[in-house]
């Protein structure tokens, strides 16, 4: 039998009666707290009943990082809420009217920079709480760090909400310290209160051979490499065998910043970025596409800078460059993306399907390629050069709905903070190092009940596969770092109520 939330500013028979949800909402109504729970379980619920609880001691603010995800939290407050009057307010609204708004409104809809903007002319004492969205981000000089401050200062409660904190743990500690949180609350597919409410979801990761003629190049590459590493060698203490591409971005960073100190590291930063060039040439061959490296080889010969040229002045690189232009055969990613599309489509024709990859090309080359079999794709990337506008955005995903579109094709936007509806599958072009980031994408699939499927692509020799089993250790670290901090919390909290009242109350927030 369905059971619907009854709860005073609650328009009834709208929210589904979740047994964790609940559960979590009691937890957290009354202190700062973390909500950590992945993609598709229901966060913004969470923080609805949270914000209609505390809407009869005063007034809400609810913040999100992104325009867009501030649009889908005001239509979800106003389909699912009776409190008004509920405002969006953004950067396009001038200042005056947004002054004028903050004293009318009952909840507050922002993004952190307007609120940040603004930090000064908002009456603080009149609000019960505040809710950050993707709440990971409260670090460094963020928007929310400042905002949160305000809070802590005139006692409004904070209430974080997250798929994925990371798995930094100084980064966690953080946003625990930036956010005041005296409470958390993490869940994972797994756990008895959840698993009732989660559709299967299959994960699978396919080992794609490289082709011997990639392979014979992409050594070509780290010989070449080596080469370049050895010359550094003579400018700056480095093991050539043990460079990564992390590495030299760091080392880069540190020597240009020492330039006026020492003039020969110009000629050290030029070996650094050639060295990262090579290691970007080598990653588009091996883990995304020959026509990938063949735009890449195009603008290295358009290329004027003293690493390009050192490059190009090479006669291995000679050799690479026309390795690569003879390359005409099919990428072995492309022929397992057509053929899972396909046989999906085969299946359901109604099946929504999202194709992950990291760069433009690569979503340009993908959409190309289906598109030529007859399949309804559409690239969805960010804004920026070249890029799309919020506007393009929103009808790529209404055509994705309807089912105009049965292939989105997308960058990182898509993992986080777009109202995408649960797919059949999510196909990862190439796997990602972040937890955040490949907890966020497999999220997009098995929701609202709907079982789904994750696939993830793996060109052997390739850093694909470092990177997925990097994904899967940061993965189980950050759940094992949220329990570590779990644990502090409640250690912090036992130890407060032991405190003398005022004492506690100077240390609150304090972690030793």
């Amino acid at each position: 039998m369905i059971e619907f939330i009854e709860m005073e500013n609650i328009k009834p028979y709208k929210i589904y009666k979740r047994d964790y949800q609940i559960n979590i909402f009691n937890s957290i109504k009354d202190k700062n707290s973390l909500v950590v729970l992945p993609t598709g379980l229901g966060k913004t619920i969470i923080a609805i009943l949270a914000i209609a609880y505390k809407a009869r001691y005063g007034k809400v603010m609810f913040l999100a990082p992104t325009k867009p995800l501030c649009e889908q939290h005001y239509a979800s407050l106003k389909e699912l809420t009776t409190i008004e009057p509920i405002f969006l307010i953004t950067g396009g609204i001038k200042k005056e009217k947004r002054i004028e708004l903050y004293k009318k409104g009952k909840i507050i809809v922002a993004t952190p920079q307007t609120i940040q903007n603004d930090i000064d002319t908002i009456n603080w004492g009149e609000y019960s709480l505040v809710v950050f969205d993707e709440a990971h981000r409260a670090v460094g000089n963020y928007a929310y760090v400042a905002i949160a401050k305000k809070c802590i200062q005139h006692g409004v409660q904070i209430i974080g909400l997250t798929a994925s904190p990371g798995s930094d743990y100084s980064r966690l500690k953080e946003v625990i310290e930036n956010l005041a949180i005296e409470n958390i609350e993490a869940r994972s597919e797994y756990d008895e209160d959840v698993r009732p409410y989660v559709a299967e979801r299959k994960i699978k990761w396919i080992l794609i051979p490289m082709p011997e003629e990639i392979k014979r190049t992409a050594m070509k590459i780290d010989f070449l490499i080596r080469e370049l590493a050895m010359e550094l060698k003579s400018y700056v203490k480095i093991a050539p065998s043990r460079l990564t591409k992390k590495m030299l971005i760091e080392l880069q960073e540190k020597l240009q910043k020492n330039l006026s100190k020492a003039g020969s590291y110009y000629n050290a930063i030029s070996i650094i970025s050639a060295i990262i060039k090579l290691y970007h040439l080598k990653e588009l061959l091996t883990s995304q596409s020959i026509d990938a490296a063949k735009e890449y080889i195009k603008k290295m010969e358009m290329d004027s800078s003293k690493a390009a040229m050192k490059i190009r002045k090479s006669m291995l690189y000679r050799e690479i460059k026309k390795d690569i232009a003879n390359m005409e055969f099919e990428n072995p990613k492309m022929k397992y993306v057509k053929k899972i599309v396909m046989q999906r489509l085969k299946e359901n024709e109604n099946a929504r399907i999202i194709i992950f990859a990291e760069y433009r090309d690569t979503i340009d080359a993908i959409v190309d390629e289906l598109e030529s079999i007859g399949i309804k794709a559409a690239r969805f990337i960010g804004q920026g050069k070249d890029g799309m506008k919020q506007e393009e955005q929103k009808k790529v995903i209404q055509k994705f709905k309807e089912g105009v579109v049965n292939v989105l094709v997308s960058t990182s936007i898509g993992e986080e903070g777009i109202d995408i509806p649960s797919t059949n599958l999510v196909l990862f072009y190439e796997p990602v190092p972040s937890a955040i980031r490949y907890i966020q994408r497999r999220g997009r699939t098995a929701r609202a009940g709907v079982p789904g499927e994750v696939i993830i692509l793996i060109m052997k020799g390739s850093r694909d596969e470092a990177y997925y089993w990097s994904s899967k250790r940061k993965e189980a670290k950050m759940m094992k770092n949220i329990k570590r901090l779990k644990e502090m919390v409640a250690r912090m909290e036992a130890k407060k109520k032991r405190m003398p009242k005022g004492q506690a109350k100077l240390d609150a927030f304090i972690f030793k």
